[in-house]
């Protein structure tokens, strides 16, 4: 009976988590959002709620939120605020690095969480670990590969080699 029981459990515990996964529609809504949040500021309230629901219970989707509230500091004029809203962004984003460690997607948006974070408040501590594969995220096929083209080409983190061979 306690195995049947268990059994019932996890099953309910996973179809849970499945269906609290973004769908490929879902999945394409909150990407294009993040591209159009990344130079509409007007955007971000529609990038945070197309992926904050999922935040729960998706890795990828909680790097997008995370992203989301990064983009939210980088648009305010308040300072505590911007603080704070980084603050969020960096805990929600190596959240989701830990969860899934090897997701290249994650550790692109940790990274580019990272370098543009101002040296003095201290969250560049994933960029050495986070940046090839930001560079194997960018040279694999992704909805969102040509922004971290875009993105690695302008950064002065990356050698002209390691630029040069983006494409």
């Amino acid at each position: 009976m306690k195995t049947l029981m268990r059994t019932t459990l996890l099953i309910s515990v996973a179809f849970a988590t499945v269906c609290m996964s973004p769908s490929v529609s879902q999945w394409i809504q909150i990407r294009t959002a993040y591209r159009t949040a990344l130079t509409n500021n007007n955007h971000l309230s529609i990038f945070e709620s197309a992926c904050k629901t999922y935040s729960q219970t998706d890795p990828l989707a909680k790097a997008y939120y995370a992203t989301a509230l990064a983009l939210r500091a980088r648009a305010s004029i308040s300072p505590p605020n911007k603080l704070s809203l980084a603050n969020q962004a960096e805990s929600l984003l190596n959240a989701a690095a830990t969860a899934q460690p090897q997701n290249l997607e994650i550790k692109f948006l940790r990274y580019t969480f990272e370098y543009g974070t101002p040296s003095m408040l201290n969250m560049k501590k994933n960029m050495a670990q986070d940046k090839p594969l930001a560079i194997k995220f960018a040279k694999s096929p992704s909805p969102i590969k040509d922004i971290a083209i875009a993105f690695l080409k302008d950064c002065d983190q990356l050698t002209e080699s390691e630029k040069n061979a983006l494409r």
